[in-house]
């Protein structure tokens, strides 16, 4: 199957019509919000951990719960935005989420936090409902443009979130991050509802069907199994470093507290530009020379970090190029495999971020028993095992003279 970019069809009555640059910023906007929903727990592991009584090991399955939640969403209810009104699905999803929201704040002890969290992952995918919209209503030529804008939206809410989460945990205790979010939604459904247009069916398939489509997807097409494998890798690079932040911090030789730790999502911030840039690049280069490039960055950001544990310059330093070679990999990974067939977004993106989440899922757990076992650099060591087997897969994939 050929690799290459193919062309969207202009709007008709099977194929919304372009949005405008404004509406893909809100687009970026309500995904940057709802994104908070997961990430909003990392900052304030070291919070729960000591109101409850567990350990690093037991209280990173909170954060990892949150993660495999949105795997979970992203595999079960992302298919249904191509044979449903996309606009319905956010809307529905954004009002769960403050239920669960709730729950979440209300939690008497550690296993039904994690259940909450689950839930409230689950019904946070709500962003990979935007990504494809973004895509289907936007020329071929600006395609990797209007990605890179949504997913820079959601790596700013990421970052933000740890942000300003760890200030409200410091400041008013855990439940009140959760509280907040809960309440959050009420506005960004508010949002949603006015500047959404309607979602148009690309696929009259049911949902048995659609959900059976996805490995015929996968098997076929190799950019789409590459681009899985590749960002699934770096993106358990990404969490494995921001779920053990905060207890780098609180342990280490500065002994800071959540705040700090929600603080380097500022610092992160600066990097999650890359992802606009990075699509750019990807329309401009090909997708495979943007691809390599980011895996480098993000071994050389492990590197880098191996000294963390010791100097808030190099910790500053590598969160920065962390970032920027996280964000153009997603960006470039996933306008590749949009690239594959663009009446199939919707079952390619839930191919591709259900990928990407179980590899931030197993990048938590596997870095919180490292950093429970080894220290900091235990978490080193696996981001750059991590970095180099997401090179080897994309050396000996695809060969290098393909752009695509």
């Amino acid at each position: 199957m050929s690799s290459q970019p193919q062309s969207i069809p202009s709007a008709s009555p099977e194929t919304p019509a372009m949005a405008s640059r404004g509406k893909i910023v809100m687009m970026a906007v309500i995904a940057g919000a709802v994104i908070t929903n997961v990430y909003c727990t990392q900052p304030i592991l070291p919070l729960i951990r000591a109101s409850l009584g567990v350990d690093l090991a037991t209280v990173d399955l909170v954060a990892g719960a949150a993660l495999l939640g949105f795997a979970t969403g992203l595999a079960l209810l992302l298919p249904l935005g191509d044979r449903f009104d996309r606009r319905k699905l956010v809307l529905g999803q954004i009002a769960v989420a403050a239920g669960f929201g709730v729950a979440a704040a209300v939690s008497p002890g550690i296993w039904s936090l994690v259940a909450a969290s689950f839930g409230l992952g689950m019904v946070s995918c709500v962003p990979q409902q935007l990504v494809p919209f973004a895509a289907v209503m936007s020329l071929p030529a600006e395609r990797g443009r209007s990605v890179g804008t949504v997913v820079s939206g959601i790596m700013v809410g990421i970052l933000l979130g740890r942000t300003i989460s760890g200030a409200v945990g410091a400041a008013y205790g855990w439940r009140a991050v959760y509280g907040l979010e809960a309440a959050f939604m009420v506005p960004v459904w508010i949002a949603a509802a006015l500047l959404l247009p309607r979602g148009v069916p690309s696929t009259d398939l049911s949902y048995g069907r659609l959900l059976a489509s996805l490995w015929p997807l996968a098997r076929d097409h190799r950019p789409i199994r590459e681009s899985m494998m590749v960002q699934a890798l770096l993106w358990a690079c990404f969490n494995a470093f921001w779920v053990n932040l905060a207890a780098l911090l609180a342990n280490g030789p500065w002994h800071l507290g959540s705040a700090w730790a929600g603080g380097f999502g500022i610092i992160g911030a600066a990097g999650a530009l890359a992802a606009s840039f990075g699509g750019r690049a990807a329309d401009r280069l090909g997708s495979r020379s943007v691809i390599g490039a980011s895996i480098g960055i993000v071994t050389l950001a492990y590197v880098l970090l191996a000294g963390a544990d010791t100097s808030l310059a190099l910790l500053v330093i590598g969160v920065i190029v962390l970032d920027i070679g996280v964000q153009s990999g997603l960006v470039s990974n996933q306008t590749r495999a949009f690239a594959v067939d663009p009446k199939a977004q919707g079952r390619i993106n839930s191919l591709y971020m259900t990928a990407t989440f179980s590899g931030g899922a197993l990048g938590v757990i596997a870095s919180g028993w490292l950093m429970t076992r080894f220290g900091w650099h235990g978490v080193v060591a696996l981001g750059i095992a991590l970095g180099l087997a997401a090179a080897a897969i994309h050396r000996f994939g695809t060969p290098s003279r393909s752009k695509a």
